[in-house]
């Protein structure tokens, strides 16, 4: 399985963007973002009957990404 070493910018940019729009604590904005730039990492994991592989995000997963991070925590 294959995984990214880093985001990407752009992905990472519109996070902080995002993020940077909320009223939250600045501590709970800088976890969320760290916790956020981990899942942007792995990519999306597609599974067929042969094997698993890993696709980047497009810009337009970060919003849901920020989402489900932000209410997990």
């Amino acid at each position: 399985m294959k995984f990214y070493n880093h985001c990407n910018n752009i992905l990472y940019n519109e996070a902080i963007r995002l993020i940077a729009n909320t009223d939250w604590a600045d501590v709970y904005k800088a976890q969320t973002l760290d916790n956020v730039s981990d899942e942007l990492e792995c990519g999306r994991i597609i599974r067929t009957n042969r094997r698993s592989y890993t696709i980047p995000f497009k810009i337009s997963d970060v919003k849901g990404i920020v989402s489900i991070v932000a209410n997990r925590d």
